[in-house]
């Protein structure tokens, strides 16, 4: 029976505090979402790009040289069979490479035998590869590289070409994809100051070999340029300019690839900025969660002191409330986790706008998630055993009688004279609710600050993005972050003017009972919130210009000064927005509430 009265007690306070938990549930959805979606994108390039880097077999080194693999050299064979023994021969190719101008246009020449490729290889995505020396590879065209249609003809009248290719006039046999050319903007050309215009594969097994494409043994060492990755990179650059026995020779990496360096350097600034606002997404969170969670064990103090008196123990009666938050975490983090995996999908195919990038590998990866999920999970638990634990530990008879009112003092407006004496007695009023309930003005101020700064730092990450175009992958995660904010600041300000209303019951009903009108008593709730909404976006400007220095300075990109002037007038604007829907939302609640119930006396 007793077993019965409890779980029936607990029912009752999931259903009295609905719209806290699920509020509470939305506001752990956006923020797992987030942080999960934005911390996995960093990951899950490098994961895809080294599954690309192996699966394709790119090349980690590239020698260059007039002379070090020519017949005529005494030491090409002595050379080759160096680079042979050292790095196994399915990881080492020699071939040809170089710019041309052709009628004002850069043509990047690849010569190869297009049938035994076995470092970079292509990816044939349309037509067929070359059978006859008039036939050619084209790579993709993009934004910055033009291409050929197939089975056009492509005049190349260049007299050292021509030499090479024994001939002018070529055909496109097939369209492909080099693990080489990742960018879709301006590859630069080895003629200085020019970009390449066109890049074309020629099928020359017996033609001269100028280059050797190397790749690594260990193709784990790579790593999405691990410290001990650049580490082999430096020795074996030293270690090849003393051993082959040539004059003239370059040795180039992965780091002079254009394409390849632009897309980790990319995805490092978005894991920059990840770390960032993840921890700041995560402390507004936990602010929020500890603000519901203390209020709402308040107002249970009679629940509390009726189990006490029923005999259940401490511990017990903690459990129902600890089961509140745990189930509201759980049930966020579960449908956050999709939102995430769909926020990663979406910044990572941005990444697509200006690189040809690997197909994005589906699955779930539990790192940030877990690790988000974990911290909102843990802290949430602590904060609720211990404020319960203040509550569950004091004496039915103290728990059952109302708490105190704040004992009546003047605020530090009033000492302002020529200010306070000008005020209506309902903004008097006002003014004094505010201030003088200082736990709840400091919960309502402080979350409100953090959501306004997170919003303002997304456009001006957006404003900054866009003036240096810095890549459509940084405007994308400027969006995410603006509309992940504002969602979570609307969350926020709903949570939070929620629960000042819940507190206020009898207060309301007082109003009601005195003859206030429905818009009177709504404006008498209505003018506290848009207050510390006020004071908290306003805050948040200085809050914001701070935090914004500290993200540009940490990625090394962007400034204060490229963030727009009404950028900080929208942020704040914004927020009173949010702060007017949500109490338009809220005026139901107001006005339905219930006089008898609410007035009650519990001494």
């Amino acid at each position: 029976m007793v077993k019965s009265r409890y779980f029936k007690s607990a029912l009752r306070m999931f259903k009295k505090h609905i719209t806290r938990f699920l509020t509470l549930m939305a506001i752990i959805i956006v923020s797992v979402g987030f942080m999960s979606g934005l911390g996995e994108v960093e990951e899950k390039i490098y994961k895809n790009f080294n599954n690309f880097y192996i699966s394709q077999n790119v090349s980690d080194l590239i020698i260059k040289s007039e002379s070090a693999f020519l017949p005529f050299n005494p030491k090409a064979e002595q050379n080759k069979q160096f680079l042979i023994d050292k790095f196994g021969e399915e990881n080492v190719m020699f071939g040809f490479y170089n710019d041309y101008e052709i009628d004002g246009k850069i043509y990047r020449v690849n010569i190869l035998d297009l049938e035994n490729v076995n470092v970079n290889k292509l990816i044939l995505t349309r037509g067929i590869l070359p059978t006859v020396n008039e036939e050619i590879l084209v790579a993709e065209g993009s934004k910055g590289l033009k291409s050929f249609d197939l089975r056009e003809e492509v005049s190349l009248e260049n007299s050292q070409l021509n030499m090479l290719l024994g001939g002018t006039n070529f055909y496109v046999s097939g369209i492909v994809e080099s693990p080489m050319l990742l960018i879709k903007d301006e590859e630069p050309s080895i003629i200085e100051g020019r970009s390449v215009d066109y890049c074309i594969y020629v099928n020359r097994p017996d033609a001269i070999k100028t280059d050797a494409y190397i790749s690594l043994s260990d193709r784990n060492l790579f790593n999405a340029f691990s410290e001990e990755y650049k580490q082999t990179i430096k020795d074996l650059k030293a270690e090849l300019s003393e051993n082959l026995q040539v004059d003239q020779k370059q040795i180039l990496s992965l780091y002079e690839n254009y394409g390849i360096f632009s897309l980790h350097s990319y995805a490092e600034k978005v894991g920059d900025l990840a770390i960032i606002f993840v921890i700041f997404f995560l402390l507004v969170t936990a602010l929020v969660v500890f603000s519901t969670m203390t209020r709402l064990l308040d107002e249970e103090r009679g629940q509390i002191a009726c189990l006490k008196t029923l005999g259940f123990g401490n511990l017990r009666i903690l459990n129902r409330y600890l089961l509140f938050i745990f189930a509201a975490a759980v049930l966020g983090g579960a449908i956050g986790l999709p939102v995430g995996i769909l926020l990663t999908y979406f910044i990572y195919s941005s990444f697509g706008t200006q690189y040809f990038m690997p197909d994005f590998v589906s699955g779930v990866s539990l790192g940030y998630f877990g690790i988000t999920l974990g911290i909102i999970l843990c802290a949430s638990l602590v904060v609720t055993f211990f404020t319960g634990l203040r509550l569950v530990r004091q004496k039915p008879a103290k728990l059952l009688t109302p708490k105190a009112p704040k004992a009546g003092k003047k605020v530090i407006l009033e000492h302002i004279p020529f200010f306070w004496n000008r005020l209506s007695f309902k903004y008097k009023s006002c003014l004094r609710n505010v201030l003088l309930f200082k736990s709840r003005f400091f919960m309502t101020v402080v979350s409100i600050i953090g959501s306004t700064v997170l919003v303002i730092s997304g456009l001006g990450l957006l404003d900054n993005t866009i003036k240096l175009e810095a890549g459509v992958a940084l405007v994308m995660l400027a969006v995410a972050l603006i509309a992940f904010a504002g969602v979570l600041s609307a969350l926020v300000i709903y949570n939070l003017a929620n629960i000042n209303i819940s507190e206020r019951n009898r207060e309301i009903a007082t109003l009601m009972v005195l003859g206030y009108n429905n818009h009177e008593v709504c404006g008498y709730i209505y003018r506290e919130i848009y207050i510390m909404s006020a004071i908290g976006a306003l805050l948040g400007i200085p809050l914001a210009y701070w935090f914004l220095s500290f993200v540009f300075g940490f990625i090394n990109f962007g400034s204060v000064g490229g963030v727009n002037w009404f950028t900080w007038i929208i942020g704040p604007v914004v927020m009173m927005i949010f702060t007017f829907l949500s109490t338009l939302l809220l005026r139901k609640k107001i006005i339905k509430t219930d006089m008898n119930g609410s007035l009650k006396s519990l001494d």
